[in-house]
């Protein structure tokens, strides 16, 4: 089909060689004419293409840079947790230290306390009658 389309250009050119012609013209797309309105609104779709482009190249770097700071906050965060938590395990083992009989025997003793030898109970069970 598309040779049908073409046989009135392979004509010609058999006929420019038949009339004695020195030049063979041989041209199995037809000639095309641009005018000068048709450059134009092709150079501006290219200028609108190159524009989405440059627009959607910015966009994503847009977006990579937003999740590349979520990023360092998180790590920031991550860091900041890691400080309280070994504060927190620092302040239970004091507490701990401190909480042990033997620091309580000698704070009280430096409060002047002094150890009681033999200690006595109360009995509850016998104080109804």
């Amino acid at each position: 089909m598309a040779i049908a389309l073409l046989s009135p250009t392979i004509a010609k050119s058999r006929a420019a060689v038949i009339n004695g012609s020195t030049r063979v013209v041989l041209r199995l797309v037809p000639e095309l004419r641009v005018e000068a309105g048709e450059e134009v609104q092709l150079r501006a779709l290219l200028t609108i293409l190159g524009g989405v482009f440059v627009v959607s190249l910015i966009a994503l770097l847009v977006i990579n840079t937003s999740l590349n700071q979520d990023a360092f906050t998180l790590q920031r965060m991550k860091h900041q947790m890691n400080l309280v938590n070994d504060e927190r395990d620092a302040i239970l083992r004091i507490t701990a230290t401190k909480g042990s009989p033997d620091a309580l025997a000698e704070a009280a003793s430096k409060l002047g306390m002094v150890p009681n030898g033999t200690p006595s109970f109360i009995d509850m069970s016998n104080s109804g009658k």
